[in-house]
């Protein structure tokens, strides 16, 4: 019964995304799919796809460890036009790329003929029914699943593309994961999609009968999730002991003071005596004083500066924990627990938290949106968005630097659907064109520099 409830509902968005997906292919799809500058050039455009391809896959140590990618097959799920395709296709032995869109996949085909290991396919929108079961050593998708309008759209598409990964295959995706009231009170449509909460997260890895390494970025516009497929047991012998052989703040191990906020806000554990296979940020739980937590990341141990080599057969699983500020501060003790095995304690001391410094993600132009903000005429009138700010942020507290100029913006509100601060100022008539550090005064505190060109 519950079945037939639900197709229709998947039925109709499935409907509207690809009407909706074929109606901004047709306008103007370099646009919808980079949305950077409204005209651009095909290498331009491609360009741009060349060093995320590199840095969301090919450069991602987790998805590259012990894999040589010239003998492995990728699904790309949301190609668009193939921004990003022919740059894996360089890499991988065999690219299978797909869109809900019908038109995307035209010009995509267009695009890509000289790629003879790249295969096309438009989808339903639902699911990947074409291909096979354990078909494909890695899966990957970004800026494809925050558009969708509905969760059971996105625990769809999730449920069978972890159908056809191979055991021990990784997939590899983001989603909006805005946990802000006023993002949910945002009407949801083809383009402001459902944010997909991190209890999501971890039912559908659950309900696909898959193994979740890693959550990144979660509260924000680019949440990264990593599911694994188990291989099939084996009747290997047991891990060992479970202990906790080196540990302490995630950038930097032999620090033990661990912040409760800021980017430096993880608790990392290396443990031994853990079942590879069957471990995850599912079922691993971080005991701090008494009180259980799920980790965001437990998996494969890529780091070089491993204090203590383990023991039985040496091998370490990193387990990897947000502090956050509901945290009681101070002294505390630590244990990990899993398969009814519970490790000796160590001790952190978790930090008051400290004000925040903020930090550029964003400078574009006021008109269009685009990254080509220019000194005269409309374009001139241009948006810093900032991470890092709070609701007392205003045009009296604010303040935008251009190499030694310093603009007060016209105004400076929250942004629901970038989880950013965005202030809006106007270049002044006296500004010279070329390359600028742009930073952004909070109060106090003063961002990092972000590099852009103002255009003559």
């Amino acid at each position: 019964m519950q079945k037939h409830q639900e197709e229709p509902s998947l039925q109709n968005f499935a409907e509207a995304m690809k009407r909706d997906w074929n109606d901004r292919a047709r306008e103007n799809a370099k646009w919808y799919i980079n949305t950077v500058k409204k005209d651009q050039s095909d290498d331009e455009f491609d360009d741009t796809g060349k060093p995320e391809a590199h840095k969301f896959v090919l450069g991602d140590p987790v998805l590259s460890q012990g894999r040589d990618f010239k003998q492995r097959r990728l699904l790309e799920i949301g190609c668009g036009i193939g921004r990003m395709t022919k740059h894996l296709a360089e890499a991988f032995a065999e690219v299978h790329s797909t869109d809900v869109s019908a038109e995307m996949i035209t010009q995509a085909r267009e695009r890509l003929r000289d790629y003879p290991n790249v295969f096309l396919y438009e989808t339903s929108g639902v699911d990947f029914s074409e291909l096979p079961d354990d078909y494909f050593d890695l899966i990957f998708s970004v800026y494809v699943l925050q558009h969708v309008p509905d969760v059971s759209v996105v625990h769809s598409n999730i449920r069978d593309a972890c159908r056809t990964l191979k055991p021990g295959g990784l997939f590899k995706f983001q989603v909006c994961g805005i946990d802000h009231e006023a993002y949910a009170r945002i009407p949801k449509d083809t383009w402001t999609g459902a944010a997909f909460s991190e209890d999501e997260i971890r039912r559908a890895a659950r309900e696909s009968g898959v193994k979740l390494v890693s959550i990144l970025g979660y509260g924000s516009q680019y949440t990264w999730v990593i599911l694994r497929k188990p291989l099939q047991k084996t009747s290997a012998p047991a891990a060992g002991r479970l202990k906790i052989e080196s540990f302490g703040r995630a950038d930097a191990l032999e620090i033990k003071s661990i912040p409760s906020n800021g980017d430096h806000a993880y608790l990392t554990l290396k443990v031994s005596g853990v079942d590879e296979n069957e471990a995850d940020a599912n079922n691993v739980i971080v005991e701090i004083n008494g009180r259980d937590y799920l980790p965001m990341y437990t998996g494969w141990d890529g780091a070089n500066d491993i204090e203590a080599q383990g023991t039985g057969d040496g091998r370490l699983v990193q387990i990897n924990l947000g502090i956050t500020t509901k945290m009681p501060r101070g002294k505390a003790s630590v244990r990990v627990k899993t398969g009814g095995e519970i490790s000796d304690p160590v001790t952190i001391e978790i930090l008051e938290p400290q004000p925040i410094i903020p930090k550029i993600v964003l400078v574009s132009n006021a008109v269009d949106g685009g990254v080509d903000v220019h000194a005269r005429g409309d374009k001139s009138l241009f948006r810093v968005f900032a991470l890092g700010l709070d609701e007392t942020a205003s045009p009296a507290n604010v303040r935008i630097q251009l190499n030694d100029l310093i603009l007060a913006p016209e105004s400076v509100a929250f942004i629901p659907g970038n989880m950013a601060y965005m202030s809006v100022a106007r270049m002044p008539e006296d500004v010279t064109p070329g390359d600028v550090e742009v930073r952004l005064h909070f109060g106090d505190l003063i961002s990092p520099p972000e590099r852009t060109r103002i255009i003559g």
